[in-house]
């Protein structure tokens, strides 16, 4: 979906910071994110994506840790569409 938006001269930098501001707050959560899905993977030895096939499966059990590194995949997931950056978010991926 595109749609046109016109805006007044005087207002472009203010929209213009507001975005970066934006981009900026996006680009910082994806970073904390990335950190802590690292010291998932390095904590219990396995890549996010395995990980989310192997909890989708049930095969890990309903541990809360296993609870919390779903809830950081999703978020980092979620945070790349928002930002538009559409790598993995897996620091294994990097």
């Amino acid at each position: 979906m595109q749609a046109t938006l016109t805006i007044r001269q005087e207002a472009v930098p203010i929209v213009k910071s507001s975005l970066l501001t934006r981009r900026k707050a996006l680009e910082f959560s994806l970073r904390q994110y990335r950190a802590r899905l690292t010291g998932f993977e390095r904590d219990h030895q396995m890549a996010s994506e395995q990980f989310a096939t192997k909890f989708g499966a049930g095969e890990l059990g309903d541990d809360a840790a296993w609870f919390e590194w779903e809830f950081v995949l999703e978020a980092a997931r979620e945070t790349e569409q928002r930002s538009g950056n559409h790598s993995q978010p897996s620091p294994a991926a990097e």
